[in-house]
């Protein structure tokens, strides 16, 4: 709980209700079919990581897949916060969804729960095929760490 300026206790909604999972999302943009990353979703919206990213305040119809099931739904969005990470070169945005019925509440909560039921798999390093990879699995094998 997080204190006002009043001295009232407030309700951090940061981070309540997301998921970390990441999902193939695509949209429009200037007549082109533009395919994303979208995280951290919720019933309210998620955050999608682009390249090629709308203007805050841009409304725009967004495409989430789910990769094991194939399993499409459309959502009318908005854009509330963008930003640039210069790191990794991508936009962020930060969508809302709107005017969601109770059926595509229920296909995002669907797609959601079977996108987190696979669990993920770890997986190998492309160094573990050079030399440096081998000496490294000869050496430091996570056994004889662990006794």
């Amino acid at each position: 709980m997080a204190k006002s300026r009043g001295g009232r206790e407030m309700k951090s909604e940061q981070g309540q209700g997301a998921l970390e999972i990441k999902l193939p999302v695509f949209y429009n943009k200037g007549g082109r079919r533009v395919e994303a990353n979208g995280t951290r979703f919720s019933p309210k919206g998620c955050v999608i990581y682009t390249n090629i990213p709308h203007n805050c305040g841009t409304s725009f119809s967004l495409r989430i897949t789910n990769p094991h099931s194939n399993k499409t739904i459309q959502v009318d969005s908005s854009v509330i916060l963008r930003k640039r990470f210069d790191s990794a070169k991508k936009w962020g945005m930060v969508v809302r969804f709107m005017n969601l019925s109770k059926s595509e509440k229920d296909e995002i909560d669907e797609i959601l729960s079977q996108a987190t039921a696979i669990p993920k798999t770890a997986g190998e390093s492309k160094y573990l095929k050079t030399p440096i990879g081998q000496a490294i699995l000869r050496y430091f094998n996570l056994k004889k760490l662990t006794e």
